[in-house]
């Protein structure tokens, strides 16, 4: 496709080489498999070429790219899950009886990557927006979620008071979790959601 007149970047191509990198490392941050990463690569410029004249502008590209991303995830997600169930009934048919791992149900505790892990997939990809994407403004945080920026706020506020309270359960602190408002767009200088992306939450995050 050519790009357009006026069109920064050089168009599809150019938004493909500088947003690519992005988008692998989103989906690598989320799937377990390198193939099914590069999957979602492949889906999400195919799905935006496909809408390609219904792409926002510029400063919204990535964000827009991020929620086709997403999409793709979660359907390679629920293929995988699919997947798991079948070769859990299979291997439970081959099995005298099956016991239960000792783990399961046991409290967890003791370190931010634990704490992460207690709180709903819905909550973890908040986090995850803002501290390994970078999407510390309301409106470019909406556009990935499909909310309002409001709501998108509103979302940050309560997945950060909830990891608030299990740290505090194990008797943990951060200090990326003090504030919880959000960056406006434009903002002069980062708000808390900006410490949240240079927190511990990064480094333990992808454990979750």
């Amino acid at each position: 496709m050519d790009a357009p007149e006026g069109d920064r970047g050089g168009g599809f191509p150019g938004a493909f080489d500088r947003y690519a990198p992005a988008i692998l490392g989103y989906a690598r941050r989320r799937l377990d498999s390198q193939e099914a990463a590069w999957d979602v690569v492949s889906d999400t410029f195919t799905s935006a070429w496909r809408h390609w004249d219904r792409r926002p502008g510029p400063d919204e590209l990535l964000p827009w790219l991020y929620a086709i991303a997403g999409n793709s995830v979660r359907d390679h997600r629920r293929s995988a899950e699919r997947r798991r169930r079948l070769l859990a009934r299979l291997a439970a048919v081959r099995r005298d009886s099956h016991a239960a791992d000792p783990a399961e149900g046991v409290v967890l505790g003791g370190s931010i990557g634990d704490a992460l892990s207690r709180l709903t997939e819905a909550d973890r990809e908040v986090l995850r927006l803002v501290a390994w994407e970078g999407q510390t403004d309301a409106r470019s945080l909406g556009l990935v979620l499909g909310v309002s920026p409001a709501a998108a706020r509103s979302r940050v506020h309560r997945a950060r008071r909830r990891l608030r309270a299990l740290l505090d359960d194990s008797g943990l602190d951060d200090p990326g979790l003090d504030d919880p408002g959000l960056d406006d767009p434009g903002d002069p200088a980062p708000g808390a959601v900006g410490k949240l992306a240079g927190s511990p939450i990064r480094q333990h995050a992808k454990e979750v």
